[in-house]
């Protein structure tokens, strides 16, 4: 028979004590383990826990070695993806060939005129040459000169100031001497041309010049060409020593003889020279022709070769 002074006892208090010797043993454990950190090892062999620690503790270094093998993997993959690429020791390396400086087109002028004290004595001329768009009003006047159409607004050397003048030989207009006299400054400055240091300016010069002449260039033709009729055309022109008749139906004087009167304008031009003039001219233009027509044959050999 149970004892009524006595409380019953629970059937849950052993449980409850259980636990609280359990967390007591853990919490008195974490403060050993951080107090005595080189000590622990010998508590745990005692709780008999070794085996189970060693295994977690292997996959634990498992785990980090396979993290630090695959951080090592990814920067060796970007290293190789930024690497510079590698150039091949046996591709040759090419060296675009250096063009001489010029300059643009407007701003040729200049240069040009430099140029021209090299290869003639410009103080002939007494400021009867253009100063401005020398390259390109050339080029026109040249392409209209080898057509036989004389243009004075884009000539090179501005026209003589002296006036036209006629002689009556016989009641008959000739042309008379001081016409062509208009005219000696012109030729002594043709004349005073270095041929090869002109055709070195000329092939110097020659992109700008193929550039003016693009503008107006009729197709598939080139200015070497336009150039070489240009020049025939003045070498085709007659050379008369006798005084030259002329006529005025109008305001206008016009030769006499229907032959000179056929004559194109650029012939007309060069007629007015006089003989002497004209002969001077037609001599120089004829060893430029030649030297040009020699230099041009020279390139195109050297092009040639260089290709085969």
């Amino acid at each position: 028979m149970p004892y009524p002074d006595f409380p019953k006892e629970k059937s849950y208090s052993w449980l409850n004590i259980l636990l609280i010797v359990i967390c007591v043993s853990i919490f008195g454990y974490s403060i050993y383990y951080f107090t005595y950190p080189d000590q622990h090892h010998r508590l745990v062999e005692r709780l008999g826990l070794s085996s189970l620690l060693e295994n977690n503790q292997h996959i634990s270094n498992e785990d980090k070695n396979t993290v630090q093998n695959q951080t090592t993997e990814n920067s060796a993959d970007q290293t190789e993806a930024v690497a510079a690429p590698q150039v091949s020791p046996s591709e040759p390396t090419t060296i675009a060939p250096v063009e001489p400086d010029l300059p643009t087109l407007m701003e040729s002028d200049p240069d040009v005129l430099l140029s021209m004290d090299e290869f003639s004595q410009p103080s002939l001329m007494n400021n009867k040459m253009l100063q401005k768009g020398i390259i390109s009003s050339t080029v026109v006047f040249i392409d209209n000169f080898s057509r036989g159409d004389f243009i004075a607004s884009f000539s090179p050397l501005l026209p003589p100031k002296l006036p036209f003048v006629i002689d009556k030989e016989d009641g008959q207009p000739i042309l008379a001497q001081q016409s062509y006299q208009r005219y000696d400054s012109y030729a002594a400055y043709i004349d005073s041309l270095d041929t090869k240091k002109l055709i070195k300016a000329y092939q110097r010069f020659k992109p700008l010049i193929d550039e003016s002449y693009g503008e107006i260039a009729r197709p598939g033709s080139e200015f070497h060409d336009v150039l070489n009729n240009a020049i025939d055309v003045a070498l085709s022109v007659p050379v008369i020593d006798e005084p030259i008749t002329l006529y005025s139906p109008s305001v206008m004087y016009l030769f006499d003889d229907p032959n000179l009167e056929s004559l194109s304008d650029a012939q007309k031009l060069l007629l007015r020279f006089g003989p002497d003039n004209l002969i001077t001219i037609q001599n120089k233009l004829a060893e430029i022709q030649s030297e040009l027509n020699k230099s041009a044959s020279t390139n195109q050999s050297t092009d040639t070769s260089t290709s085969l």
